[in-house]
């Protein structure tokens, strides 16, 4: 009995005591953010939202009409791909305008390279604030260029960007702080410490279907570790890049900072080239497809700049026959057909157990075709009753129909969907139907051809082997997700896939623990954004050792200093150094200090 209660005794403190260090912990982080944030605080910014993205906002003028305006030369023609309408016209940025963002950004950065952490924080809680604040214009500019809906654009553009400056904001400094390292027995008088420098002028290639978080994610990390940044913005939603610019360099300027630090530039390949070309670059993002990944590098390397590339993906959903159906359909839903399909880490390849494969059909293909599409911003009876918004490249209909072809010819069946969506209100929208394709196999077109759009398809698998097996067989490892009840399994068959990116029962989530990295292997790039990993990535990792003592120094011993008298005896003693120091036996390296001490004289 004594001993029962003794335990529950010692039990009971051990939980009072870690519940007290960890409140401890958080209640004085807490207050040391409330307490920067009263010092530094934000302020209100005003940013007009262009009249393009309001909602009911009418033209004339759509795209593949015969009333269309003529393209302009050295303008981009904007469209909105939910109903053709055509936006407006952005300029191109030419070779020798990049080249000026570029110093103009430079510049800026010799005077932001010298604000403190907590004045870079004042900026991102002044971007913060804006957001929050202004979530559904940012939205509605999002819907406008990219077709997705309300819903998708509060998940995928607002939602990931207040999470990246909240975690930023409230872990950055420590991240970017220089570190204490271990200097081992021979230098241990020494203070060795890792320092973290900005780099300059960094760049990122972002691609188009978030416009918003694409933008916005390399800047925060770009500076908060001290660069400028020059962001190429994609040429498929350059009419919202004005709108967004003016929201960063509203927060700069707001706090007295440089405007120019931030500059964005919008063109196609020529103006990438120049932008990842330049000697004054020090880093590349590319958020994109693996080919042009590939040219990225190619021109990077003229200049050894590095890069982080975070290419395609073709991300598996593996289904184990103890999944809970009723809670992973609708997460295998969302991840399949949020933003259409068109996002790296959507959910490509529903990897089902033999054993529940028949259920799991059953289940989504009553779901499927209960989707609905259209746009989001039109005034019409059903404007807020929209599943699915539209799709930005309706070049990639006619692969999306070779592919399923392609499957069905190898024996795999189209349950529903796979075509065009005409929408009858607007004939100009670029749509295509939610689609479920089942029985797929490895050895099919689209089972290793990055789609990135709303497609389903389904594999059967046999076994947890065969399941690791299919998921394994794909050229891109960027994300997945395992769905099991049993947590052990579940982490057996993380460990076994070869990507960047696992999650347990979930889709995507790993993404909004910001603290995590995020990048894959193989065909979807190498390096990493978010977490450490990214913020660390924007620096110059500089190595430095002083001593701890300043009558404590480094002398070059008589018997190694030049000219060297004997160089036998030098030899050996440098040898002797070696077993001294390092070696394992206690007996060799006392004889290995009493010759030192000998040769020392």
């Amino acid at each position: 009995m004594f001993g029962l209660i003794s335990y529950i005794f010692s039990s009971s403190l051990l939980a009072l005591s870690i519940s007290a260090f960890v409140f401890t912990y958080f209640f004085s982080s807490t207050i040391k953010n409330y307490l920067d944030a009263q010092i530094y605080p934000s302020k209100k910014i005003h940013v007009q939202l262009p009249e393009q993205f309001l909602p009911g906002w009418s033209t004339s003028q759509y795209a593949n009409s015969q009333n269309a305006s003529q393209k302009l030369p050295n303008k981009i023609t904007c469209i909105d791909p939910a109903t053709g309408k055509i936006l407006g016209h952005h300029p191109i940025s030419s070779a020798s305008d990049v080249q000026a963002a570029i110093e103009a950004a430079s510049i800026a950065q010799k005077v932001w390279t010298n604000t403190s952490f907590s004045q870079r924080r004042q900026v991102l809680r002044t971007m913060c604030d804006f957001i929050l604040d202004h979530q559904l214009e940012i939205c509605q500019a999002a819907c406008r260029v990219s077709g997705k809906t309300l819903v998708d654009a509060m998940l995928g553009e607002v939602l990931t960007t207040i999470a990246k400056l909240r975690w930023t904001i409230e872990n950055g400094e420590n991240v970017l702080k220089s570190s204490t390292r271990g200097t081992g027995f021979l230098m241990m008088y020494k203070m060795a410490r890792v320092v973290y420098q900005p780099m300059g002028v960094v760049s990122a290639i972002v691609s188009w279907n978030y416009p918003f978080h694409n933008a916005f994610g390399p800047v925060i990390s770009a500076i908060f570790a001290g660069n400028a940044i020059v962001v190429k913005t994609s040429e498929h939603s350059a009419f919202s890049s004005p709108y967004f610019l003016s929201i960063i360099q509203n927060c700069l300027a707001a706090h007295g900072h440089p405007k120019d630090l931030v500059q964005f530039i919008t063109g196609y390949a020529e103006t990438g080239q120049a932008l990842v070309s330049s000697k004054n670059v020090k880093h590349v993002t590319f958020i994109g497809s693996a080919p042009v990944g590939r040219l990225i590098m190619k021109a990077a390397s003229d200049n050894l700049t590095p890069v982080t590339l975070e290419l395609g993906g073709k991300d598996c959903a593996i289904v184990m026959n103890d999944a809970n159906l009723d809670q992973c359909v609708p997460v295998i839903m969302r991840g399949t057909f949020q933003n259409s399909g068109q996002n790296c880490i959507g959910i490509e390849r529903v990897i089902v157990h033999q054993d529940v494969y028949d259920k799991f059909i059953n289940l989504v293909k009553h779901k499927i075709p209960l989707i609905r599409q259209g746009p989001c911003l039109e005034n019409t009876t059903n404007d807020h009753q929209i599943d699915m918004g539209a799709m930005v490249l309706s070049s990639n209909f006619s692969v999306y129909g070779s592919l399923i072809s392609d499957a069905l010819q190898k024996g795999a069946k189209l349950i529903t969907g796979g075509k065009v969506f005409n929408h009858p209100e607007y004939p100009y929208g670029s749509y295509f139907e939610p689609t479920l394709l089942v029985d797929v196999t490895p050895n099919m077109d689209i089972a290793n051809t990055e789609v990135f759009g709303p497609i389903m398809a389904v594999f059967k698998a046999s076994s947890v082997a065969d399941s690791i097996r299919i998921a394994n067989s794909s050229q891109f490892a960027l994300g997945s997700s395992v769905f099991t009840s049993d947590k052990l399994l579940g982490r057996q068959i993380a460990m076994s896939l070869k990507c960047g990116m696992v999650n347990n029962n979930d889709f995507a989530v790993n993404y909004l623990c910001q603290s995590l990295p995020f990048g894959g292997i193989g065909n979807s790039g190498f390096g990493r954004f978010a977490g450490n990993e990214g913020l660390l990535s924007m620096c110059y990792q500089k190595s430095y050792t002083e001593d701890i003592f300043s009558s404590i120094s480094t002398s070059i011993p008589k018997v190694v200093d030049y000219p060297i008298e004997n160089t036998q005896n030098a030899f050996e003693f440098t040898k002797n150094i070696n077993t001294f120091a390092f070696g394992s036996n206690i007996i060799s390296r006392i004889k290995a200090a009493i010759t030192l001490g000998k040769l020392s004289k």
